[in-house]
């Protein structure tokens, strides 16, 4: 299965849009709200990635399998409740543009908020395009290896869905811009893609749980009680890594 130009095309038009509409939204929100939020992205994008490299630590770091999810499940929540916190704090400390009287102080917090919004928007859209290219990349090889046969219609289309867009983005001229563009780097995208891999080949999989380091991990009580959840153990042997990630034991 290809990339399609028309996938491209039609991401890259919603990106269009989607700044078009963030940069409205700064202009409302004003300079100072919309500053805290482009803070908060950054902000948290930095504690982010330094909390997933100190949790990963222990399991090898995020070249491993064991630290990469941690360090993904770790690092991404953290990232999250720091940003809702800190756009909350934003959104009841300031005003939005539409309180001030017009003149030239409003015009002024107008155009610095429609700036920080559009800077915004394109940090979210990257954001997006990380997440489309490394999710495509760790369950590319389930679409190639054909294991979708026994999945719900809805998830083997999404699964499919998801694979297409990652392989569109990648084609033609635009697609080593937008690889270029990406905040992660090129090494966490290879890594997705081998854990996708490794995850699909059964016995791939058990050579590398034979590995010493791994062996040492699962026999932490703590790993070891997470492996005894029949909850945890059903939804890997259903390939089910959303449902592996909101397991209360994981």
């Amino acid at each position: 299965m290809g990339g399609s130009p028309f996938w491209q095309t039609a991401f890259l038009c919603v990106g269009l849009v989607f700044l078009i509409w963030q940069t409205w939204r700064g202009w409302r929100a004003g300079l100072f709200r919309s500053g805290v939020n482009l803070a908060a992205i950054l902000l948290c994008f930095v504690l982010g990635s330094l909390a997933a490299e100190l949790a990963a630590a222990p399991f090898g770091g995020l070249r491993y399998l064991p630290g990469f999810v941690v360090g993904v499940v770790v690092g991404g929540g953290l990232g999250l409740f720091l940003f809702f916190a800190i756009w909350l704090v934003g959104a009841l400390t300031f005003k939005q543009t539409e309180h001030y009287a017009f003149g030239p102080l409003s015009f002024i917090w107008r155009v610095g908020g429609a700036l920080f919004g559009f800077l915004i928007g394109l940090a979210l859209l990257l954001g997006s395009i990380s997440i489309v290219r490394s999710l495509g990349a760790l369950l590319e090889s389930r679409v190639e290896g054909r294991e979708l046969a026994e999945a719900p219609d809805l998830q083997a289309r999404l699964t499919v869905g998801l694979v297409q867009l990652k392989k569109s983005l990648e084609l033609g001229p635009v697609g080593p811009l937008l690889a270029s563009a990406d905040p992660l780097p090129p090494q966490f995208h290879r890594l997705a893609a081998q854990i996708g891999t490794l995850i699909s080949d059964q016995e791939k999989m058990q050579r590398f749980l034979e590995y010493p380091r791994i062996q040492e991990v699962l026999q932490n009580p703590r790993i070891a009680k997470l492996f005894s959840d029949p909850d945890t153990v059903r939804a890997w042997q259903d390939k089910n890594v959303v449902k592996i990630l909101n397991n209360q034991a994981v």
